[in-house]
């Protein structure tokens, strides 16, 4: 991570530079599958409402209530029908019987769920599988129930009736229809039902692209806004059974999986980096077959303002369907980023103006510079935005003296977007020693949230090539890869719209359009006017974001001041130093920082005055080992960025109150860390728990309400005192959890908390769940 941020900051200084190439791996992660082609009945004739619509449509279709499920009280009221499948294509076998109204007869479920080739969709209707036969619910998110708008009188559990408490695990585990009795009537916020469906959607896996994936397990219950904040947020059953996109999967997830996805997305959100979040995870009595036999079944209930990733726009790439890729643009802009439409006008005078043209006519000369959306470009001759994105690693292309202006239309500014919010996302990946595993496009959300949480670690000792996944066998997905990938991954989205990009203020000129992606020569001028767009947003809105808001988060772990407070030679003379010798001195990640904590600046102007705390500081963040046998010269190299880092404490009366800059770097340097050995302790213990309620055991459990405490502790990280004092009176009822502290002062939640065991050192995960 330190070599790729020192190229990255050399890169910055440089107008000509952008991000190395990654390279590609040699294997195929996941080789394409065979699916299954159902034979479509005549009806499949007759077109189906949903497989047409657009977004210019003037209301949406309605769904017959024989297709729908209840969704009755606590859960919040569903928006029926949803924004999504009102306004995308849906596959066409799923529609069947949408248009014959309240007289409509739905396929059953073994044609809806069986794995098929889709085309022509961004989704399929599909409903959950019926686990509810013997389910309970093992954790649920009051924290986020209030933040998608759960009445206030029913955050918790213990609030329910036992009617409501039945609603919520039949409605999670799939089997709303069974719920005869529950109200279905418009009312002011219209029917409580769902039509539940599935993403259709492909994407690059290790590097290759793969064909249809879309979500084999995952089924988006319903949409739902929160009545006082106006957000949108769509519910998903992850492990609800088969789908569409199953291919030769069962649909299923394991209890391992989902208590790791459940507990992981709300760390991450408490860590400041934007996630998904979870908001119930359910145990089943489904047996799930893995390759090391039986394993118990579960289903988390995940929630994101929109599910939408990288694959949705590459399916319709690759398949050359423009006209869906194009609808799915328009609804990403619209709906998802809420972008103003480009103004028919001020393109009419970009034309005129910049081309000398009206629009009209094709061609026409560069005159003059100046608008909203214009943006200089060289006229470098890539083929493509791709080979433009690949090519920078090489050099950038250099601006000749005439540039030639560029319009920046709404799709392009979608695409800045989508740079700058996965710019922030890895950014906090890389500073909290998060470390994904499986970065393939189909697991990239174009909102920059992490979604997808799989064989996922956080650092133990730093280890910049640490490779969390054990299918990896080539490291493509290693810890300081993580922000290149994120590059490279922005260049295959950029693929997907460089026509759409390129064309500019002509892009609504939809005759002319076709025209030009008719003709392959025509169509190369669009990727050419394309690709200096797409450099310029991945140079200053993917780069330049990445580094500032990296520089920003490390340098509040560090205790050196806020955002207006970062100096250029932080980096260079204090953190990339600090991170090389973590690295040679096999120091853990986040305890270097709750130590570094306690660093007493005193009365001393230099590090060579403070020694005394520097070798302290050295000895507890150095394993023991290790210190035996280089102690010594251990402390003589820390001092190759301490005494910078001393420095800058000492000349700013801010920085140097050593007891202010402690509770400040323990607001943002976590005590407790969701570590794959932290996880693995509760994934175990919760599973002898999980079978002794399904066996109807009478004994003692103490670990019945595990997951409640360790979710408090993935959401409080950072102990903070007003947190364990509140747990300490009782606060939080039944998410309380047992707070201590050592004799080095860090707060210790239960046993979760200390040096991490030998079996737990450097446990890897597969994508096996």
């Amino acid at each position: 991570m330190h070599r790729l941020l020192t190229s990255l900051s050399q890169q910055q200084a440089s107008s000509s530079s952008s991000f190395a190439r990654i390279p590609r791996v040699s294997r195929l992660f996941c080789a394409r599958n065979t699916f299954l082609l159902h034979q479509i009945s005549t009806r499949s004739r007759r077109a189906a409402p949903f497989a047409t619509s657009t977004m210019t449509s003037n209301s949406p279709p309605s769904i017959p209530p024989s297709f729908a499920s209840p969704i009755p009280p606590p859960l919040p009221h569903p928006r029926y029908p949803s924004k999504l499948t009102s306004s995308l294509p849906c596959d066409e076998l799923s529609a069947l019987g949408h248009e014959d109204g309240d007289d409509a007869t739905p396929l059953p479920d073994s044609v809806l769920n069986t794995p098929r080739m889709v085309r022509d969709a961004v989704y399929s209707y599909v409903n959950p599988e019926n686990q509810s036969e013997g389910a309970f619910l093992l954790g649920w998110n009051k924290g986020l129930a209030k933040t998608i708008g759960v009445d206030q009188n029913k955050l918790e559990r213990t609030q329910w009736t036992d009617e409501e408490y039945n609603n919520v695990v039949k409605v999670l585990t799939g089997g709303a229809r069974t719920l005869a009795n529950a109200e279905t009537s418009e009312g002011e916020k219209g029917p409580r039902l769902a039509q539940p469906w599935a993403l259709c959607y492909g994407g690059h896996q290790f590097g290759y692209y793969a064909g249809q994936l879309g979500d084999g397990r995952a089924i988006s219950l319903y949409e739902t806004i929160n009545p006082e904040t106006g957000e949108p947020w769509e519910l998903q059953l992850k492990g609800a059974g088969k789908t569409p996109y199953s291919r030769f999967a069962d649909g299923y997830a394991v209890l391992r999986s989902s208590i790791r996805e459940y507990l992981c997305a709300e760390a991450m959100a408490a860590l400041g980096v934007a996630s998904s979040r979870s908001l119930a995870i359910m145990s089943t009595k489904t047996v799930v077959i893995r390759e090391e036999g039986g394993e118990p079944g579960s289903i988390v209930c995940r929630a994101a303002p929109s599910w939408i990733r990288f694959g949705n726009f590459e399916i319709f790439f690759y398949r050359k369907d423009r006209t869906n890729l194009r609808k799915l643009a328009e609804y990403v802009s619209e709906e998802v980023f809420k972008l103003p439409s480009d103004d028919p006008q001020e393109m009419a005078g970009f034309a005129e103006k910049f081309r000398n043209i009206d629009l009209k006519n094709p061609t026409g000369e560069v005159d003059a510079v100046g608008a909203e959306h214009v943006q200089k470009r060289s006229t470098g001759t890539p083929a493509s935005a791709t080979a433009a994105t690949e090519g920078a690693a090489e050099g950038a292309p250099v601006a000749e003296p005439q540039p030639k202006p560029l319009y920046r239309n709404r799709f392009a500014r979608m695409y800045e977007q989508i740079a700058v919010r996965t710019a922030i996302m890895v950014s906090g990946w890389q500073s909290t020693g998060f470390c994904h595993g499986v970065m393939n496009t189909d697991n990239m959300s174009v909102l920059g949230l992490t979604i997808d949480y799989g064989p996922y670690a956080f650092l133990d000792k730093y280890d910049p090539e640490w490779i969390c996944n054990h299918s990896d066998s080539e490291g493509r997905y290693a810890f300081q890869q993580q922000p290149g990938i994120c590059l490279w991954n922005m260049s295959r989205l950029a693929l997907t719209l460089e026509n759409l990009i390129g064309a500019q203020e002509r892009v609504d000129d939809l005759a002319w359009m076709q025209e030009q992606e008719s003709d392959p020569e025509k169509e190369k001028h669009l990727k050419e006017a394309a690709q200096d767009i797409v450099v310029e947003i991945l140079n200053k809105s993917f780069r330049e974001v990445f580094l500032k808001d990296y520089r920003q988060r490390m340098n509040a772990k560090l205790g050196l001041g806020g955002p207006e407070q970062v100096q250029n030679d932080d980096l260079t003379k204090i953190l990339v130093p600090a991170l090389s010798w973590m690295d040679d001195y096999e120091v853990d990640f986040h305890q270097f920082f709750r130590d570094l904590a306690d660093y007493k600046v005193q009365e001393t102007k230099t590090v060579d005055e403070n020694m005394a705390q520097v070798e302290f500081f050295v000895k507890k963040v150095i394993p023991s080992t290790i210190w035996e046998v280089r102690r010594s010269v251990a402390v003589e190299e820390s001092k190759t960025w301490m005494a910078a880092y001393h420095n800058r404490l000492v000349e700013s009366k801010e920085l140097k109150d050593d007891e202010q800059r402690r509770t400040r770097m323990n607001k943002v340097n976590p005590a407790f860390v969701l570590r794959n050995w932290v996880a693995q302790k509760v994934i175990e213990r919760a599973t002898v728990s999980v079978m002794k309620t399904q066996d109807g055991s009478k004994e003692d459990d103490p670990d019945k309400d595990l997951l409640d405490k360790v979710l408090w502790m993935c959401q409080h990280p950072f102990g903070d005192e007003n947190a364990i004092d509140d747990v300490k009176q009782g606060a939080d009822g039944d998410t309380a959890c047992e707070v201590k502290r050592n004799d080095a002062g860090l707060e210790v939640y239960g046993e979760f908390v200390g040096p991490v065991p030998e079996w737990g050192q450097g446990i890897q995960c597969s994508c096996s769940s």
